[in-house]
């Protein structure tokens, strides 16, 4: 029996620029240890604390840069990924359902449609429920769904 490897995706290749890193990990190492060296040297000249009791403040400093570099959400990178989530939690871009009813004209506008069960009659949620050719209904001349 024949057998081929299959390579992984090409569309997924990074090249890499020193050892195994890529240019956007090389980066934001460099961007977490500059901040880092700059959040210490801050406490220790400006503050005149003890830079071994402040770690915790150092590495939630430079936490955002090692993410950015490191994890990826939804297998994507945070370049991309952080666009369509600010876009997603921050935007009002929903499509309000409207009944199918309604639009064919079978209901009108000004019936009260916040109490339960006054949308439809009876025999109108009978022929929603139904599929296929139980749903054509001789009322309306054509198939209701």
């Amino acid at each position: 029996m024949l057998s081929v490897a299959v390579h992984k995706d090409i569309a997924e290749y990074q090249p890499k620029i020193v050892g195994k890193m890529t240019m956007r990990t090389l980066v934001s190492i460099t961007g977490a240890l500059s901040v880092s060296v700059l959040a210490g040297l801050y406490i220790y000249f400006v503050l005149g604390l003890n830079v071994s009791d402040c770690t915790y403040f150092i590495y939630a400093v430079s936490l955002p840069f090692w993410c950015v570099g490191f994890v990826k959400p939804c297998g994507m990178p945070f370049e991309q990924f952080a666009p369509l989530w600010l876009k997603a939690n921050f935007t009002n871009d929903r499509i309000f359902y409207k009944p199918s009813m309604r639009l064919a004209g079978l209901l009108s506008e000004s019936e009260n449609s916040k109490q339960k069960g006054t949308i439809y009659g009876k025999h109108y949620r009978k022929q929603g429920n139904l599929r296929g050719i139980e749903s054509y209904s001789p009322r309306a001349g054509r198939v209701i769904s």
